[in-house]
């Protein structure tokens, strides 16, 4: 009766346990954000909010969790969350990183490149936020009349010194669309590494990639099982509590049958009806995903991408003197091909965070 293990992506990904993006800010654009305690608590490190499709940001839209904030509050937990929730389990890799995140949604909740070129631009407009890293789990129609300008955006990004990382996307049948295009960003595919340590068995995450010309992804990242916060207080995390709350007093039950048929030296049989509900509460909790009270496994290259960021906030911590065009050849450097997959479907391969952190070390001036 016994649940699986469930691993962290510092236990899956054997990254640097010594770096955790101290001193280094790191950006996210997305359709929304909530003030996760695993971003606030013990310590405030939402250093920025902006709300780039309003005059000025709705402390409604931020400080209550709606639909639309579970994604991006998921894809800055899952980069720069520091697991306060979990005592620091389910912690992401630049956990003493400061985060600045940018709300793209327009008020009805649509996505438009305007909104995203201008949030884009944000560090441009105040580079006194030092924001070295800027990460985007979104996808710009090629038919948006401003994708052109998107385009721009990142370009004027990768200038000014900030390296942008973005998802290739999740349609193998389907090129990655802009930002993921871009030759100047980190494009990031997906891997499956089954959650376990051993990279021997992983597999590819059908995601998207370029058939010819320039390369798309330039690699891949866990894009399966990954930890990720519930948003508190929605319908999802109200269930998730009582379903523990009840399968770990079933599993009590079960130590103490265990027990009692040991002192009695006789086979004492589980009650049919504590069977039923044990299956039923783990079927449950698979079918969602939950890990814990207040985590569930997520997927897709929406994660993959800001677990590569966190990487690369972890390589500035290391090295603040390398330029997103150097950051972007060790991750490509260290990176682990999958056997077996065309080059066209993962890039380099599979990013390796301790190789690049030192490959990024070493080459400290």
């Amino acid at each position: 009766m016994l649940r699986p293990q469930i691993l962290s992506l510092v236990e899956r990904l054997d990254a640097a346990l010594d770096v955790t993006g101290k001193g280094v800010t790191v950006a996210f654009v997305d359709l929304g954000f909530y003030p996760h305690p695993d971003l606030v608590q013990p310590t405030h490190r939402i250093k920025a909010y902006a709300d780039v499709a309003r005059p000025k940001p709705s402390p409604e839209e931020f400080f209550q969790p709606h639909p639309a904030s579970w994604h991006g509050t998921m894809t800055a937990c899952v980069a720069a969350g520091n697991g306060y929730v979990s005592g620091g389990r389910f912690r992401g890799l630049a956990s003493e990183s400061e985060v600045v995140l940018l709300r793209a949604a327009s008020p009805e909740g649509t996505l438009q490149g305007r909104h995203v070129a201008s949030a884009l631009r944000f560090p441009l407009r105040y580079p006194d936020l030092q924001i070295r890293v800027l990460s985007i789990s979104l996808g710009i129609s090629p038919d948006d009349p401003d994708v052109t300008d998107v385009e721009r955006a990142i370009a004027e990004l990768h200038d000014a010194g900030i390296s942008v990382v973005a998802a290739a996307g999740n349609d193998p049948s389907a090129e990655p669309e802009v930002p993921g295009s871009c030759a100047e960003v980190i494009s990031v595919g997906g891997s499956n590494d089954r959650n376990t340590r051993d990279g021997s068995d992983d597999l590819p995450w059908p995601s998207s990639y370029r058939r010819a010309g320039r390369q798309k992804p330039d690699l891949v990242a866990p894009a399966i099982l990954v930890p990720a916060p519930m948003l508190p207080g929605t319908t999802t995390s109200r269930e998730a509590q009582p379903l523990f709350e009840l399968i770990s007093a079933l599993e009590e039950a079960e130590t103490e049958r265990r027990l009692a048929e040991q002192l009695r030296g006789k086979k004492i049989p589980m009650p049919e009806s504590q069977k039923a509900l044990h299956k039923a509460i783990a079927a449950r909790l698979a079918a969602q995903k939950y890990i814990s009270p207040h985590y569930q496994h997520v997927d897709g290259t929406s994660f993959a991408a800001p677990i590569t960021a966190s990487v690369v906030v972890q390589m500035l911590a290391v090295n603040p003197a390398l330029t997103p065009r150097e950051i972007k050849r060790g991750l490509v450097m260290t990176a682990r091909p999958l056997p077996g997959v065309p080059e066209r479907q993962q890039g380099a391969g599979v990013l390796q965070p301790r190789e690049a952190v030192e490959w990024a070390r070493k080459r400290r001036k």
